[in-house]
């Protein structure tokens, strides 16, 4: 399978398609810890930009491909370690043994494949995403922006790094928006036990919802002494953000207000 991009007919806008050219494609995989032990779940292989340098490499590649059309043309110049499905990656059941995942992906649901990769019964040992950096950003939280309900979210089960930053001139035609590639690697042991997760994400809600200094938004599950002595402790200010705080900080916070029962059961 050649990774030059082939002609096609015109791109279809309805799905965010932005086809990466080959060259920075290869750039990219060379990139990523995929190795010829892995299974590889490609989301929207478009063109076989990043499909092609993927199979070289991968033990197999399963590239999910919503148009019919691009999935055809894919799947009649696929290598033998290449199997083309046509289906909307949102739909689809997810591998049970262990994978990763590649993709260039639609950027107008880059949240919803997240969430999808992040709640999976068995997710990725580790996702490289072709995504808009703004949303790459957010996912990350620090060091790229503060701190937010998304990235406070994901960080007791994934590691985020942006390991590369793309041109607009890199992909045909040239996006709007500036690119990044994102990667997500599973810690393996989350830093928070599986069943204290959904008590992490309420105190979360909870505290980004109210928007107020964290004097204020962490009452009533606090008294003002606690939240002094915390602060002193974790080395923040009662006056500051529920954003401005770092993910170990609020760890530390979580951790207080479970052991000392403040957390809903």
């Amino acid at each position: 399978m050649s990774g030059r991009a082939r002609p096609t007919r015109p791109r279809r806008a309805d799905l965010s398609q932005h086809f990466l050219r080959g060259a920075s494609a290869t750039r990219l995989v060379q990139a990523t810890s995929v190795s010829k032990s892995d299974l590889v779940l490609e989301i929207g292989p478009g063109r076989g930009a990043l499909t092609a340098p993927l199979t070289k490499i991968a033990r197999k590649v399963v590239a999910i491909e919503l148009d019919a059309h691009l999935a055809a043309s894919l799947r009649g110049r696929a290598p033998s370690n290449l199997e083309v499905v046509t289906a909307d990656f949102l739909q689809i059941e997810l591998p049970t043994e262990r994978y990763c995942v590649a993709g260039n992906i639609p950027y107008a649901i880059s949240t919803e494949i997240i969430r999808k990769l992040d709640e999976a019964v068995q997710p990725p040992t580790d996702a490289w995403l072709v995504t808009q950096r703004e949303v790459a950003f957010r996912m990350c939280g620090r060091p790229y922006t503060r701190e937010n309900l998304w990235s406070l979210r994901l960080k007791p089960k994934w590691h985020l790094e942006v390991v590369h930053h793309l041109k607009k001139k890199e992909f045909d035609p040239p996006p709007s928006v500036e690119s990044v590639f994102l990667n997500m690697r599973h810690r393996g042991r989350v830093v928070i036990e599986e069943e204290d997760l959904p008590r992490y994400g309420r105190l979360l809600e909870e505290v980004f919802r109210r928007n107020t200094p964290l004097n204020q938004s962490l009452r009533p599950r606090l008294s003002k002494l606690q939240i002094r002595r915390l602060a002193a402790d974790l080395r923040f200010s009662v006056a500051d953000m529920p954003g401005d705080l770092m993910f170990e900080q609020w760890l530390g916070i979580f951790r207080f207000c479970r052991s000392n029962g403040s957390i809903d059961e």
